[in-house]
């Protein structure tokens, strides 16, 4: 039984072919270190996790719930993996990310904030039900381009309306990530999860994503309007928490015996 089956049956995005009702569109943006720090097993992971994650969030597309998302990946070059036009929808389908140089991390930030509009990938929002957007980020150290805790990028995203009212998680890849930048962009050191090994990592993403989906879908903005009024969409930090925590708990991979510095190691045949 795949480890979703309890997410597609139950709660608010259960399929219900029969009933007309006003569809629920979650927008999720990826936001994922390629730098050249990441190469080998860590982004190998991020692939392999990323190809199962997907496979399973297409299965949840149904009459009243549609999951849209985009890649934003960053090193030296900032680039929309998924295309400038917009969100797309999840296909079950996974391009597999290389990497590159440097971390460009403020660049991405500001790209990011461009698309986050009622002009850029929120055109779509119009006359549609939204679900909090869900932002993640996954990195393993320090931005190179301005402040290397990401201030400078940090600062132009808080202005925005639709990251205000978005469900910010990041993933920090190993000892060495920088935690303040991922703490400065969430905005809570407690939506900061680290992952210290290619298990954990794997193991720590899929709960991550599952978990923010899984709040996202049971909020909504106003049915109307949403591309002119991002304010009326709000985000329940302590929901998305606890349902993150819930995910965890019990998997001995992820106890802190298992996954901790101690223990760090990214070797390929992990």
């Amino acid at each position: 039984m795949s480890d979703w089956d309890d997410f597609e049956e139950g709660g608010e995005i259960a399929k219900k072919p029969c009933e007309k009702v006003n569809r629920k569109v979650t927008p999720v943006f990826f936001l994922i270190d390629t730098s050249g720090s990441m190469s080998g097993t860590k982004i190998d992971t991020v692939n392999n996790a990323m190809e199962e994650i997907m496979r399973d969030l297409s299965d949840l597309d149904s009459a009243d719930f549609n999951l849209k998302y985009a890649v934003l990946s960053f090193e030296a070059n900032c680039i929309w993996e998924t295309g400038d036009n917009g969100l797309i929808d999840c296909d079950g389908e996974w391009q597999r990310l290389e990497t590159g140089s440097l971390t460009y991390f403020n660049t991405a930030c500001r790209i990011l904030n461009e698309k986050l509009s009622g002009h850029g990938f929120f055109k779509f929002a119009a006359g549609n039900t939204i679900t909090p957007p869900v932002i993640i980020l996954l990195t393993d150290g320090y931005a190179n381009d301005g402040n290397e805790n990401g201030l400078d990028g940090i600062a132009v995203l808080k202005k925005n309306k639709y990251f205000q009212g978005s469900f910010k998680v990041a993933l920090a890849i190993g000892d060495d990530a920088n935690h303040q930048l991922c703490s400065n962009f969430t905005g809570d050191k407690e939506t900061v999860w680290t992952a210290y090994n290619q298990r954990a990592l794997k193991k720590m993403m899929e709960a991550v994503i599952k978990a923010s989906i899984t709040v996202s879908s049971g909020g909504s903005s106003d049915v109307h309007g949403t591309a002119k009024n991002p304010d009326k969409i709000q985000a329940d930090a302590e929901e998305l928490k606890t349902s993150i925590e819930s995910e965890i708990a019990g998997d001995s991979d992820l106890m802190k015996s298992a996954n901790c510095p101690a223990n760090e190691t990214w070797d390929e045949d992990e």
